[in-house]
Parts: C-alpha cells; structure tokens; sequence
C-alpha cells in the first residue's frame, strides 16, 4: 500500500435507531472508548454525526442515495497508526455493520482496499 495514502474515511450509515444506539454498535464492533459522540480505538478515532444532509425520500433513491443516509461516520487515522492496520480496522467496521442489517458505505483513498470496494456500487466495480 501506498505509504503517502490519505487515511481519512468517512462512511455513510443508514438506520432508523438513534444517534445513542450507533454510537454503542459501533463503539462494541471495534471494541472502542466512548467519550461523547466519539468511539477511540488504537487504530483510528471515529466521530458519528447526524448526517446534514439527510432526507428521508432521497435515502432511497438512486446511485447516490448514501449521501441521504441518517448518520457520517468520519475516522481519523491514530497517531503513528500502521496503514494496513487502519485499513483492517476500517473493514472490520463496515463487515459489523453490514452483517447486522445497516446500510453502510465507505467513501476514501483506498475503497478498492476494503470488502465490497467499500460498498458503493459493488456490483458494478468487480
């Protein structure tokens, strides 16, 4: 992997529970600290927000639809953080996340890195 890779991820995650609940499923899938709306592990820092732009109708529509999903995750890369290790983290979360029902799409440097390319257009990108 390119060392002078930008690590920084957001992915975009859409459900109905609670901004509170994301955070404990994210929080118990990389086995992170909570500090607010913060999930801290020794790979990356990971930040949920309430999506802006979110818009009940256009989260289901079309190719760009994940741009509507509720909540953005935005990770940041750890202090000294291994690329493959951040990467393994990243893919770790977005696997969690699809295998309990969330729609999840990761937008960064290195989709082509992650399982499904990130899952946006999968099917598509193969």
């Amino acid at each position: 992997m390119d060392e002078d890779i930008d690590l920084f991820t957001k992915i975009f995650l859409d459900t109905d529970a609670e901004k509170g609940a994301v955070i404990e499923i994210v929080s118990k899938n990389v086995y992170g600290t909570i500090s607010g709306s913060n999930v801290s592990t020794e790979q990356a820092d990971i930040y949920i927000f309430n999506n802006g732009d979110f818009d009940e109708d256009r989260r289901n529509l079309g190719n760009d639809e994940f741009l509507y999903y509720k909540y953005c995750l935005e990770i940041e890369p750890a202090e000294n953080v291994e690329n493959n290790a951040f990467v393994v983290e990243v893919s770790n979360l977005l696997i969690k996340l699809w295998d309990a029902g969330y729609k999840a799409i990761a937008s960064c440097d290195f989709e082509e890195l992650l399982p499904r390319k990130g899952g946006y257009n999968f099917e598509e990108r193969q």
